[in-house]
């Protein structure tokens, strides 16, 4: 079962990726990992995305597809992987859509994880950053035991240029702009989920895991087949 997670920024889709990797025992593949790692490895792709990248361009969709399709169809994956960062665009949905086909695999669930602008934006400014050591608090979830300094070695911490409330209000609305036809594509296919991205970490994990244990409990056979394995999804829910 392949299964894509898309959220806006500040929904916590990086979160909520690990928990579901640790609880249906499949790799979580992170684009923004993977091109990360193509470039510091000096791979062919990865060289190719950096010249890019120097530029300040978006790293070209054919670039990013077969970086991704390399892992998707790779024997790390075979049982299974949640997809995060990609696809992104129409034309990269296309591409997996055909690539998973032709190894007799498919997007089974698309779960859109989602919250409230006003949530979203305040996951977002109230991020703080040490300016000595680069340890990470935020406003809400990780105070400093002193306001305004890092537990670790006191120094002041600040806010990241691209933690303001305008850069976030881009962030959302670009991120809102790209991903309505994706949105529209997987609705029409019948495999988009909306899920609520509010509320402590665990339930949003739940409710994740609610949306998906349908099609695990459903498909045994596909799931000898596969190695997929079903029981955490129902022990995750009990």
């Amino acid at each position: 079962m392949d299964l894509l997670l898309i959220g806006p920024p500040g929904v916590g889709k990086g979160t909520q990726a690990a928990r579901l990797r640790q609880a249906l025992g499949v790799p979580h593949l992170s684009t923004g990992d993977l091109l990360r790692r193509h470039v510091a490895e000096g791979t062919r792709l990865g060289a190719a995305a950096a010249a890019h990248m120097q530029r300040g361009d978006l790293v070209p969709d054919e670039l990013v597809t077969e970086m991704a399709l390399g892992q998707i169809l790779g024997p790390s994956c075979a049982a299974g992987v949640v997809l995060d960062g990609f696809p992104r665009t129409p034309a990269q949905a296309e591409a997996l859509d055909t690539a998973l086909a032709a190894h007799g695999r498919r997007l089974t669930a698309v779960l859109h994880l989602n919250a409230p602008a006003r949530t979203l934006l305040r996951r977002l400014t109230g991020r703080r950053t040490c300016g000595g050591c680069g340890d990470s608090y935020h406003l809400d979830t990780r105070k400093p035991r002193t306001p305004g300094r890092c537990d670790s070695c006191g120094q002041r911490l600040v806010q990241r240029t691209d933690d303001t409330a305008e850069t976030a209000r881009t962030r959302l609305a670009v991120h809102a702009r790209q991903t309505q036809p994706l949105l529209a594509r997987y609705h029409q296919a019948g495999v988009l989920h909306e899920v609520d991205g509010c509320g402590d970490v665990g339930a949003i994990t739940r409710r994740l895991l609610a949306a998906v244990a349908p099609y695990a409990a459903g498909d045994q056979d596909a799931s000898r087949s596969t190695g997929w394995p079903t029981s955490p999804v129902r022990s995750s829910l009990s």
